[in-house]
């Protein structure tokens, strides 16, 4: 699970502002992240920002 903070900090360093996806898929991003684990979707725009 991944703090606000955390969460706050990837859309910052990840310039992820803008790019289509809401503040409940850069929680899911950032706790893919932060347990090393991939992230299945079928959402493409969440989808092609967890492969960057």
């Amino acid at each position: 699970m991944a703090s606000d903070s955390e969460v706050l900090l990837l859309i910052e360093r990840g310039n992820l502002m803008g790019r289509g996806i809401g503040y409940v898929d850069v929680h899911l991003l950032a706790a893919a992240k932060l347990s090393h684990c991939g992230l299945w979707t079928q959402d493409r725009r969440l989808a092609v920002l967890a492969q960057e």
